[in-house]
C-alpha cells in the first residue's frame, strides 16, 4: 500500500498537523506562478497540469502529473516558477513546507518514500531533456503518446483513448516542439493508423506506439 494514500493520511496527521487532503474540481487551480504557498503536495487521485507563461507573455504546458506524483514547494521563502492546475476532478496530500523540514526525524519511512518520489521526477526530467537533445519530433512524440495511454488511458478498439483533454499546443510543449510540427506528426502517425484524434479524444494504438518507442 502506498505510503501516500487516502487510507494513510490519518497514520501521518498525529506526526503532522498540517497535513490535509484537498478535493479539487476541473480547472481549479492549486496555486499561481510567482506565489509563495509554502507547501508540498501530493497526488492522489486525477491529473494535474504544470505550466508556466514565459517571459514573452506566452503560456506553455511543462508537466502532466499522475497519481503518486509529488509537486510544489520544498524550499523556504521561495516562490512558484508554475501554475498547478486540475485536469478533471482531483484529490491531493497537503504538507507545510515548514513540517516538511523536521519529516525525517519525525517518520523516517515517509520521508525516504517523499525523497524516492523526487528521484522518480529527476529522472524523468532528465530522460526528457535528453530527448529533446538526441530524438527527433516524431520520436519524442511517439514516447510521449506511449507514456500518456499507458498511465491515463483506458481501452478502447484502438488501444487506449486518453482520458485527460490534452490540446495539439500542450502535446506540443511536453515534446518541446512547436504545434505546427507536431501536428503534422500527429497527422502522420494517423495516417500510418498508429493513433486517431479529434478536439476531444486521442485514441493510441499502444502495442503499435510500443515497438516504435525509443529504449528508455
Amino acid at each position: 500500500m502506498t505510503l501516500l494514500s487516502d487510507s494513510e493520511i490519518a497514520r501521518w496527521t498525529s506526526m503532522m498537523p498540517s497535513l490535509v487532503t484537498l478535493d479539487l474540481a476541473d480547472k481549479a487551480v492549486v496555486y499561481r506562478q510567482g506565489d509563495a504557498h509554502g507547501h508540498f503536495f501530493w497526488l492522489i487521485k486525477g491529473v494535474i497540469k504544470l505550466s508556466q507563461v514565459t517571459e514573452g507573455g506566452r503560456p506553455i504546458t511543462t508537466a502532466i502529473l499522475r497519481p503518486g506524483d509529488v509537486f510544489g514547494d520544498t524550499l523556504a521563502n521561495s516562490r512558484s516558477e508554475h501554475t498547478a492546475t486540475a485536469i478533471g476532478d482531483a484529490r491531493l496530500g497537503r504538507i507545510a513546507q515548514m513540517e516538511l523540514t523536521t519529516l525525517p526525524s519525525r517518520c523516517a519511512e515517509l520521508a525516504a518514500d517523499l525523497i524516492a518520489r523526487l528521484g522518480t521526477w529527476q529522472r524523468r526530467t532528465e530522460r526528457r531533456l535528453v530527448g529533446v537533445l538526441t530524438q527527433t519530433v516524431e520520436a519524442r512524440l511517439i514516447e510521449t503518446l506511449h507514456e500518456l495511454a499507458l498511465v491515463f488511458g483506458s481501452r478502447c478498439p484502438h488501444g487506449y483513448a486518453l482520458e485527460i483533454r490534452l490540446t495539439q499546443q500542450d502535446m506540443a510543449d511536453l515534446v518541446c516542439a512547436s504545434r505546427p510540427v507536431v501536428t503534422k506528426a500527429m497527422n502522420d502517425l494517423r495516417d500510418r493508423g498508429l493513433l486517431d484524434y479529434t478536439r476531444e479524444l486521442i485514441c493510441v494504438d499502444d502495442t503499435a506506439l510500443r515497438s516504435l518507442s525509443s529504449p528508455r
